[in-house]
């Protein structure tokens, strides 16, 4: 008789390692197809990233990069969980807001750098902006779509037992929140960092993309290819560093929440 086993904590790792070393045979073989002027290979990557990492303007153009990712998409994040907040109470700034979501959503990034750059000039005010015009949408979204989805019985009981606005906002909305909230978090920290490249590649004076943009000019593949991985490196950062931990966090929160508002229904029941 067969039993089914789980699988063990390590099966995933083992499985994303054989990954990772498919992808990495894959770049070696294209750029020994493609050759050096168009794609460096992994071993010199490494040797350019390390280069790079001893010279000068890597931590001025790595400082510019970062700051601008967490001003882009820190900015995007309040704004869109303001205003979906906002929206899923009100329904006429929910249609008020509506087209200009639907403009957002629906332009090309690269128009709006180009309308950035006009309006602010190259720099980091026009990366700001457009990370933030470009980002704060799909926060939005994902906050309005878990707020018209919070169980309406929740928000009855939380009337009947008269909670205040604090508390229904902690053991009511927030909890409802979690799941959409993780993965507007996750897709806005990743699209920021994109973003905030793209428009440095395009129109700015520092950072990560204009480096990039600079190997790019003198063909200096391996160079290219080292700030790539650099960038990579911080998405992987902030995913594995900051984001994952938080979601583990909010999970467990969420989880609690029904036995709280329950204790705290049940308090209010007993005076």
């Amino acid at each position: 008789m067969n039993v089914h086993r789980p699988a063990t904590s390590a099966t995933p790792v083992l499985w994303s390692a054989l990954g990772l070393l498919a992808l990495l045979a894959a770049w070696h073989l294209a750029a020994l197809r493609l050759g050096p002027l168009l794609m460096a290979t992994p071993a010199q990557t490494v040797q350019a990233l390390a280069a790079l990492l001893a010279g000068e303007g890597f931590r001025h153009h790595a400082a510019v990069s970062l700051l601008r990712v967490v001003a882009g998409v820190g900015l995007a994040i309040v704004i869109g969980l303001v205003l979906g907040l906002l929206a899923g109470r009100h329904a006429r700034l929910r249609a008020l807001l509506e087209p200009l979501r639907w403009v957002l959503m629906a332009v090309p990034g690269v128009i709006v750098v180009v309308l950035a750059m006009l309006w602010f000039g190259l720099g980091t005010a026009m990366v700001v902006f457009m990370t933030v015009a470009l980002v704060a949408p799909g926060v939005y979204v994902n906050t309005l779509k878990g707020l018209l989805l919070v169980d309406p019985a929740l928000v009855e009981m939380a009337r009947v037992y008269r909670f205040g606005r604090l508390r229904r906002l902690r053991h009511v909305v927030l909890p409802a929140l979690t799941a959409p909230l993780c993965a507007a978090l996750l897709i806005a920290t990743c699209s920021g960092v994109r973003l905030v490249v793209m428009a440095e590649v395009l129109g700015a004076v520092d950072g990560a993309g204009y480096a990039l943009a600079n190997a790019r000019g003198t063909f200096d593949s391996a160079g290219l290819y080292a700030w790539a991985v650099l960038v990579l490196g911080l998405v992987a950062v902030l995913e594995l560093g900051l984001l994952q931990p938080l979601q583990r966090h909010l999970t467990r929160w969420r989880q609690d929440a029904a036995p709280a508002l329950a204790a705290l229904a049940r308090g209010r029941a007993d005076a």
